[in-house]
């Protein structure tokens, strides 16, 4: 037997390999179920994961004089407020989350994977293309816990925003005050007026005192009506729709399947893993076999 002659003997054919996979089939499906077992027992060790969604509006503050609204912060800009570890590790204290504190102090594990809380901006469907909404979900071991991180993400933000639109409201309630206080004295002194006017007697029909009084109380008259609209166009900006907290769309929903593990991946992926095993372990086994001839 030559040189070049070994390796074409020693070559395993693919007929040959499926002969001998047809003898050693118990093998394979030993190692295909093993391949299931070991998905089965990876389902059993791992600790059930339960989902939570809510779906929420960023705080909405008035324009004076305008039907729209302005939100406190952009929910792109809410979105990474939340995904910071700071905010995470606030909203971990309030719950008392001694896992989620033990990754956020560890390392970024608790933020960067999302593992406990996780968030997106829903898709706009208005024209201007800027979406007010925020899909906050939470993944714990049991429904409630997952149910109170949603909750405390949303309070917590909530009072962010409350702090963030305060400065901007109190400048327009100072504004609605001085507005009051102006119309107030604008109707103390047009009452003032009518009544000079009342008592001036006419004397001279082209210029008199008269038609001096009559001009400044239509001035008074015009500065009520101004100041009537102002306070108007600001008890507007300030009242709800156009001024509102952090809203909740959509009240938190809890699945009652777990999330996680993925039953019928780990077991899919044991078996194909097991069936792979059993091939290479009878190629392996022929090969061998082929050699030692």
């Amino acid at each position: 037997m030559t040189q070049n002659e070994r390796p074409a003997q020693a070559a395993v054919g693919l007929p040959e390999l499926w002969q001998d996979v047809r003898q050693r089939w118990r093998l394979v499906t030993g190692w295909a179920l093993a391949g299931l077992a070991a998905g089965g027992l990876a389902i059993w060790l791992i600790t059930p994961k339960y989902e939570a969604m809510a779906m929420v509006q960023v705080g909405q503050i008035g324009v004076v004089g305008q039907l729209a609204s302005a939100p406190v912060e952009a929910a792109t800009q809410a979105v990474e407020r939340m995904r910071t570890p700071a905010f995470q590790l606030r909203v971990a204290e309030m719950l008392g989350h001694g896992e989620w504190l033990a990754d956020l102090r560890r390392s970024q594990k608790g933020v960067a994977d999302g593992e406990h809380l996780s968030l997106n901006v829903a898709k706009s469907t208005s024209a201007m293309g800027n979406s007010a909404l925020i899909e906050i979900r939470a993944r714990a071991e049991t429904i409630d816990g997952a149910r109170r991180i949603v909750d405390g993400a949303v309070a917590e933000l909530a009072k962010k925003h409350a702090e963030i639109a305060k400065p901007a409201l109190d400048r327009m309630r100072l504004d609605l005050t001085i507005a009051r206080e102006r119309l107030a004295s604008a109707e103390k002194e047009l009452t003032e007026l009518g009544k000079v006017v009342t008592n001036v007697g006419v004397k001279d029909d082209r210029f008199t005192q008269l038609s001096l009084m009559t001009a400044l109380r239509v001035q008074k008259e015009s500065e009520l009506f101004n100041e009537r609209q102002s306070i108007m166009a600001l008890e507007t900006a300030l009242d709800a729709p156009a001024t509102q907290g952090l809203k909740v769309i959509e009240d938190t929903f809890v699945w009652e399947k777990p999330v996680s593990p993925k039953k019928g991946l780990l077991l899919t992926v044991g078996f194909v893993a097991g069936t792979l095993a059993g091939l290479i372990w009878v190629f392996v086994a022929l090969a061998l076999r082929r050699n030692s001839a």
